[in-house]
C-alpha cells in the first residue's frame, strides 16, 4: 500500500499486537510493576483494568516476557466459558491430559497434581486471563476454590485477571467477595498524555526504520486530541493519515491529512445531539455527551484563563471522570469511541446508592465565568474522594466516598500538613482543599507531581497546574489513602513487640541494605536503622514508625497503589 512510498517494509501503525512495536509509557510501567509485585507476593489475585484500547494487553505481553524462566503460563484469551470448558482450558495450556468425560472433580485434581508437581520441581504456574468481564460469576467462584490449593507457605496458582472497567464491577457482587478479598494489587489504566502520543508514534516510526518525520509536532498534538490517547485510535488514525498521504505524494502530513483521517476513522463514533431538555435526567446513553459538555468549557478555559496554569488543558491532556460512573475517561474519548466501546456505568464497591450526574454548563460563558462554574462543580469533596478511590481500582458510589470505607477495602485515610516535596515523598495521590483568589472553595485530587507542573484531578477533569499556582490556593492540609502494614495503621514504637515489629525490621533492613535482626522485640539494633532511615529520608527522627514513616517506608519498597511518580523502567 504505502510502504514502498515511505521506504519501509512494514506497517508501523498495525492494530495486530506486536513485541517490536511494545511501547511502554509511564503508567504502563507502572502497570506492569504492580502486576509483577502481586505476583512475587503471596497473594492469589492480580487485577488490571482500563478502557477499550488503552493497552491492557500490550502490559499482559510485557508481563509474560518478564517473568522468571521457571514460571509455567497458562493464557486464556476467550473467557466466555462455562466452568468446566475452563477447567479443561486450563488443563490444555498445561499439558494435563484428561477424557472427554472428565468431571469438574476430575479436572480440578488433576490441575493440583499439576501445580504440586511444578511446586516440588520450583516452578511457579500462573494464570493470565484476558477480557476477564465476560467471565460468569460461577466461574469466577472456581478460580478461587482453585487458588485455595497451596502448601503451608506459598499458593500452587497466581491468577492475573485483565479485563475493562465492567470486570470491577462484576468482582463487586456479593457472593465474589472472598474473591474480591484476594485481590493483592489493583490497577487502571489511563490513556496516552499527550507528550506519550508523540513518543509512541515517533517509536513506532523508528522502529520500522522511516527515514520520513511523517507526523510534525502539530500533527502529533492533533492526533492526541482527536483519540484522547487511546493506542488502538491512534493507530488507525496514524496508519490512515500515511494512505492519504501517500495519494497526495508526500512525505510530512498536514493539518487538512489528519483532520481527513480523523473524520475517516472516528466519524462513526460521534454521539447523537440530545436537545439540553433532555439531560435533566441522563441514561447511559446520554452520559457520553454531559462529559463532551464539561470538556468543551475546561478546553475554553484553557485558551482564554491562564491563572498560571500549564496547558490547562487541551482535551489531549484531559482526562475526565463522570460523577456518574465513577469510571476515569478521556473526553474525547465520549465523542469519538464507538457504543460498544463507551464506558458503562459502574456499580458501587461498597453498597448500591444514587448518585448525581455532573450538570451540564452553558458554553455561551466567559471563560473566567466557565473556569468558576468547573470550581463550583468541584465543591464536594466527597466527589474527590470518589475520585481518590478510583485510583486506588475501586469504584464506590458517592454516598460511601469516605474514609469509614477504607477499611472494607483493606485501606487507611491519613490526614496531613505538609509541602508539596513532602506529599511527593509519600508518593501516594491526595485529595486538596483548595481557595481562589476571588474565595470560592473546592476540592482537587493531587495525581502526578513532575518537574515543573502539578496534575491535578478536579470536578472529574485533568489538567496541570505550576507549583505557584496550587501553593497560592492550598494551605497544606491533605488526605490521602494508604494500605498499612499488617492491616494496623497504629504507630511501633520501642519495646513493642509481634509481626510488625518484624515487619518494621526486614523492610528497613532491605532498603539500608543490612542483616535483619530476625526478633519480634524494637529493640536498640532495629530504634538505630529506623533513625538512621529517617534522617535519609529528611523526616523527624523521632524513632517512632508513625504512619507518616510507614508510608515513606511504602513508597521506597514501591509497594502496589497508585503513585504521583511513576517508577521508571
Amino acid at each position: 500500500m504505502y510502504k514502498d512510498f515511505f521506504g519501509i517494509t512494514e506497517s508501523p501503525f498495525s492494530i495486530v499486537p506486536s513485541a517490536r512495536f511494545l511501547y511502554l509509557s509511564e503508567r504502563h510501567r507502572e502497570a506492569l510493576t504492580h502486576m509483577l509485585s502481586s505476583l512475587s507476593g503471596g497473594g492469589g489475585f492480580g487485577l488490571l483494568t482500563g478502557e477499550v484500547g488503552t493497552g491492557k494487553t500490550t502490559v499482559l505481553r510485557a508481563l509474560v516476557s518478564r517473568l522468571p524462566q521457571e514460571t509455567q503460563v497458562a493464557i486464556i484469551m476467550n473467557p466466555s466459558l462455562s466452568t468446566r470448558e475452563l477447567l479443561a482450558s486450563i488443563c490444555d495450556e498445561l499439558g494435563i491430559e484428561y477424557n472427554d468425560e472428565a468431571t469438574i472433580k476430575v479436572l480440578t485434581d488433576g490441575i493440583y497434581q499439576h501445580l504440586l508437581a511444578n511446586h516440588r520441581e520450583g516452578r511457579q504456574t500462573l494464570l493470565l486471563i484476558d477480557e476477564a468481564q465476560h467471565l460468569l460469576p460461577e466461574v469466577l467462584e472456581q478460580l478461587r476454590l482453585l487458588t485455595n490449593l497451596e502448601t503451608d507457605s506459598v499458593k500452587l496458582l497466581k491468577v492475573v485477571l485483565v479485563g475493562q472497567p465492567e470486570l470491577q464491577q462484576l468482582l463487586q457482587q456479593d457472593r465474589l467477595r472472598q474473591l474480591a478479598q484476594r485481590i493483592t494489587s489493583r490497577y487502571h489504566l489511563l490513556p496516552l498524555t499527550e507528550e506519550e502520543v508523540r513518543e509512541y508514534i515517533h517509536y513506532r516510526l523508528q522502529a520500522v526504520d522511516c527515514l520520513h518525520e511523517v507526523f510534525p509536532p502539530a500533527q502529533t498534538k492533533q492526533i492526541a486530541k482527536a483519540t484522547s490517547g487511546i493506542p488502538r485510535l491512534i493507530n488507525l488514525v496514524c496508519d490512515k493519515s500515511m494512505q492519504l498521504a501517500h495519494q497526495q505524494s508526500t512525505h510530512l502530513l498536514n493539518k487538512e491529512l489528519v483532520e481527513q483521517a480523523c473524520n475517516d476513522v472516528l466519524s462513526w463514533q460521534l454521539p447523537q445531539y440530545t436537545a439540553p431538555g433532555q439531560l435533566d435526567a441522563p441514561s447511559a446513553s446520554r452520559k457520553p455527551l454531559l462529559v463532551a459538555v464539561a470538556a468543551g468549557i475546561i478546553t475554553a478555559v484553557g485558551v482564554g484563563y491562564g491563572m498560571g496554569l500549564l496547558s490547562l488543558p487541551t482535551s489531549s491532556a484531559l482526562t475526565v471522570e463522570t460523577a456518574a460512573s465513577g469510571q476515569v475517561v478521556t473526553a474525547e474519548e465520549t465523542k469519538t469511541a464507538a457504543s460498544a466501546a463507551a464506558p458503562q456505568p459502574a456499580k458501587p464497591v461498597l453498597a448500591p446508592a444514587q448518585v448525581q450526574s455532573a450538570p451540564s454548563l452553558p458554553q455561551q460563558l466567559s471563560p473566567q465565568a466557565q473556569w468558576l462554574a468547573v470550581v463550583k462543580q468541584a465543591g464536594s469533596e466527597r466527589l474527590a474522594m470518589q475520585t481518590l478511590y478510583s485510583l486506588w481500582g475501586y469504584s464506590t458510589q458517592l454516598n460511601q466516598a469516605n474514609c469509614e470505607s477504607g477499611s472494607r477495602v483493606q485501606l487507611s485515610c491519613f490526614n496531613g500538613n505538609g509541602s508539596l516535596e513532602q506529599l511527593a515523598l509519600i508518593n501516594r495521590p491526595a485529595i486538596v482543599a483548595l481557595n481562589e483568589p476571588s474565595g470560592e472553595a473546592f476540592f482537587a485530587t493531587i495525581y502526578a507531581i513532575g518537574k515543573d507542573k502539578v496534575e491535578l484531578l478536579l470536578a472529574g477533569q485533568r489538567f496541570a497546574v505550576s507549583a505557584q499556582w496550587l501553593s497560592q490556593r492550598w494551605d497544606g492540609q491533605y488526605t490521602l489513602l494508604w494500605r498499612p502494614p499488617l492491616g494496623e495503621n497504629t504507630a511501633i514504637r520501642y519495646g513493642q513487640q509481634g509481626p510488625r515489629v518484624q515487619w518494621l525490621d526486614h523492610q528497613l533492613s532491605q532498603l539500608l541494605g543490612v542483616m535483619p535482626e530476625n526478633q519480634d522485640t524494637f529493640e536498640q539494633a532495629l530504634l538505630n536503622k529506623l533513625r538512621r532511615f529517617q534522617r535519609a529520608q529528611d523526616l523527624s527522627v523521632d524513632g517512632i514508625a508513625g504512619p507518616h514513616t510507614l508510608m515513606v517506608i511504602d513508597s521506597a519498597l514501591n509497594l502496589p497503589g497508585p503513585t504521583l511518580q511513576p517508577e521508571k523502567s
